[in-house]
């Protein structure tokens, strides 16, 4: 009788590539009193790669593995910053660092906005615009208040609380059907729970509020911009509305592209890694 073996958890063979993934193209940087880590890889144009809501780009390690055959990749892991200055400080470090004096920038869902921002901060540096999953981050003052109480609530709540409202968040964005042995779900929980922070969930919502008090992203500031922008959507990801596209040409002042991606949803990247990176790849030309 064949010995069987013991039954993997969910998740575990993720996370066990994604670790590999960042032990073997992963960099630190100190930037300040900001210790920065990030993964560079690949040879060809560069790409500044911005994660979503998780905060740790080494999940993303199979797409970005793929793009890495035609493209530099640079992907930051987010510190427990609170201003967008300093998250520009950071980025701009470590583009510096590798020797990238101009790229192309794409935003995933949360990072949509910091991509924005980055954009208005450097348009001489940035080439095109890539939003996958995300739309204008021109968030107006009606905004400040909202995300300055979820900043409060996060720095006060119990931390289990927090991350079971975010948890739940990222979890309702997966497509019905997508993840049937439940692994992504576990790699979620066990992200959520156990990797990010306190200070991980308030810098989410600080740097936001800090985008929107400061009025970063706004029209004149891509006004000095000559590249192009391409939106990466899903006819099934709820996050994203038909009248975004009108909003973000009026706030980028140029026609947007827009590359559709079936019924991916909001998260393709790490569901449809094979998939995902062809339709980045036209994205960025």
């Amino acid at each position: 009788m064949t010995a069987q073996l013991p039954r993997v958890p969910a998740g575990e063979a993720i996370l066990s590539a994604a670790r590999r993934f960042v032990a073997a193209h992963g960099r630190k940087l100190r930037v300040g009193e900001v210790e920065w880590r990030y993964v560079r890889l690949g040879e060809g144009p560069a790409v500044l790669w911005l994660t979503g809501g998780l905060r740790r780009a080494g999940l993303g390690y199979d797409f970005l593995g793929r793009l890495a055959r035609s493209h530099t990749v640079v992907a930051p892991d987010y510190p427990h910053v609170k201003r967008f200055a300093d998250f520009d400080d950071g980025v701009s470090a470590i583009l510096r660092a590798e020797g990238i004096a101009g790229c192309d920038v794409a935003g995933q869902s949360y990072s949509g906005l910091l991509a924005q921002a980055f954009l208005a901060s450097h348009p001489e540096r940035i080439g095109r615009l890539v939003l996958s999953s995300s739309g204008p981050a021109d968030y107006g003052l009606l905004w400040v208040p909202a995300l300055t109480w979820a900043t409060f609530a996060a720095r006060v709540l119990p931390k289990r609380w927090s991350a079971s409202l975010l948890l739940a968040g990222l979890t309702g964005l997966f497509p019905a059907g997508s993840d049937p042995d439940g692994d992504w779900a576990a790699v979620l929980r066990h992200t959520v729970r156990h990797d990010l922070t306190r200070a991980d969930i308030v810098s989410h919502f600080a740097v936001a509020a800090d985008v929107a008090r400061r009025q970063l992203v706004r029209r004149e500031r891509f006004q000095q911009w000559h590249g192009d922008a391409v939106v990466l959507r899903a006819e099934n990801d709820r996050t994203q509305a038909t009248r975004d596209i009108p909003r973000l040409q009026r706030l980028l002042g140029r026609p947007v592209q827009t590359i559709s991606m079936g019924l991916a949803g909001h998260t393709a990247a790490l569901l449809e890694p094979e998939a995902y990176v062809q339709w980045l790849e036209k994205a960025l030309g």
